[in-house]
């Protein structure tokens, strides 16, 4: 969705002849002016008539010119959705540098069912532009037409996004992908309201109605059930090193851009990671992402490394935040001298403390009455779990275990447990421990499970 079509001469033309016309205004000062200023919007006028006559229909608001040919009462409610992402992008972004010229911020976006149509009316890209959902170059963006309401407004959205973040830099200078792709699905994921304009954006999806054609958690959910037992593969796709530096720089799979979203995601919200990486909302240049970056202590990308994993294998439409983030502070989790852990049923993955050498064994005792749910009445469990329900094909309160390599570069999957189990470790790992539920009900879970642990 990330156009790499960079600003033809003739755009570059008029940049430098605004900026030349600017610097002797402003004292010949054309640098000030750069960067006071976002760059000109290079939108061709629309000749309205010529699109009326091709069978395509426009829509205006302060922030967006709709060009279709869709059936009107399937897209007249996206520029007023398009306004409401612009204020929420400006509180949490920060506000875009003015227009040289004072004009409002606002971009001219097409929705395609038959290409002809655009064709004729001669509004289309270049041809060496190919929109496979969507693509944007300045102020413009072109996305197919989608059977799915929800993904048509996500995908309209995605690249409204895309525009906001590069109108002030261009394309030259940008973020890398896994956060500009990131960024822009994280903001689209969206909650509809009677009312447009308040509208919630950024949300992560509490169910799967309502979201049809967006699938991020789904293509993650599959991807961690078939790599965990390839190990070399998991690595090569799924660690948070293949992610911010994947082989392929240029995004074609699902998945990259899932795990982009689920990492922006992460980051944004998870409570001890927020503080470190809120600057990078406001960064615009890599030069400006970079600084972050090294910013962030070496500490803490290392525990995210190994955090990435487990929020992967917990991900889940309606995950409770609450309730379902790893700890990224270990030390506070570590297990008294004893050996013994209390582990509580209404917390996702839990710290144990342990670090396993590659080639050692751990045996786990599980003992212990805690409950999974609380309506209509408790169910009471044990740690072999109970059988009137299933998460992740196992019984529902049964205690599983995970291993992450120390350096977050590969994971073991779930490894059920029950009353009692030995775990080997095939690389230098942490021992992770939860009660089996799903990370969007652990909320009316209550009691502990007794963790005996003890090094072979």
């Amino acid at each position: 969705m990330l156009s790499c079509f960079g600003r033809d001469k003739t755009i570059s033309l008029v940049l430098l002849l605004t900026l030349l016309a600017a610097g002797a205004r402003f004292g010949g000062n054309a640098e000030v002016f750069a960067d006071e200023f976002r760059l000109p919007d290079d939108r061709p006028v629309l000749d309205r008539a010529k699109l009326e006559s091709c069978g395509l229909s426009v829509l205006e608001s302060k922030h967006l010119i709709l060009v279709t040919d869709a059936p009107l009462v399937e897209v007249q409610d996206l520029p007023v959705l398009a306004d409401a992402l612009f204020v929420e992008l400006q509180r949490q972004l920060g506000s875009l540098k003015p227009d040289l010229n004072g004009r409002d911020f606002q971009l001219t976006g097409f929705v395609i069912g038959a290409k002809e149509r655009f064709e004729e009316a001669e509004v289309l890209p270049p041809e060496s532009v190919i929109i496979r959902h969507g693509r944007h170059i300045g102020y413009q963006f072109w996305m197919n037409n989608q059977s799915s309401p929800y993904y048509r407004r996500h995908l309209l959205l995605h690249e409204f996004i895309h525009c906001f973040m590069m109108c002030e830099h261009g394309m030259a200078d940008i973020p890398p992908l896994w956060y500009t792709e990131g960024i822009s699905e994280c903001f689209a994921t969206h909650e509809l309201s009677e009312d447009i304009k308040s509208s919630r954006f950024g949300i992560l999806p509490a169910t799967l109605n309502g979201f049809e054609g967006w699938g991020r958690i789904t293509e993650i959910q599959n991807n961690m059930t078939e790599l965990t037992d390839k190990p070399t593969q998991w690595q090569s796709l799924m660690s948070l090193e293949s992610v911010r530096q994947p082989k392929d720089i240029n995004f074609a799979s699902d998945l990259q851009y899932a795990q982009a979203w689920a990492l922006v995601w992460l980051i944004r919200n998870h409570p001890e990671l927020k503080p470190h990486f809120s600057p990078m909302s406001e960064a615009r240049t890599r030069g400006e992402f970079r600084d972050v970056e090294q910013s962030v202590p070496a500490e803490v990308w290392q525990r995210l490394a190994v955090l990435w994993p487990l929020f992967l294998a917990s991900l889940t439409e309606g995950f409770e935040v609450e309730h379902s983030f790893p700890p990224l502070n270990v030390a506070a989790s570590k297990p008294p001298a004893s050996g013994k852990l209390e582990l509580q049923s209404g917390k996702e993955w839990q710290a144990t403390g342990v670090l396993i050498k590659r080639g050692a064994t751990v045996q786990l005792t599980c003992t212990g009455r805690y409950s999974v749910h609380n309506k209509p009445r408790p169910w009471i469990s044990e740690p072999p779990g109970i059988t009137i329900d299933y998460v992740h094909g196992r019984p529902i309160g049964e205690i599983t275990a995970m291993l992450v390599a120390t350096d977050g570069s590969v994971c073991s999957g779930r490894i059920p447990v029950g009353r009692e189990g030995s775990i080997n470790a095939k690389v230098d790992s942490e021992l992770w421990l939860q009660v089996n539920d799903s990370a969007a009900s652990r909320s009316d879970n209550s009691g502990t499970a007794t963790i005996e642990i003890l090094m072979k």
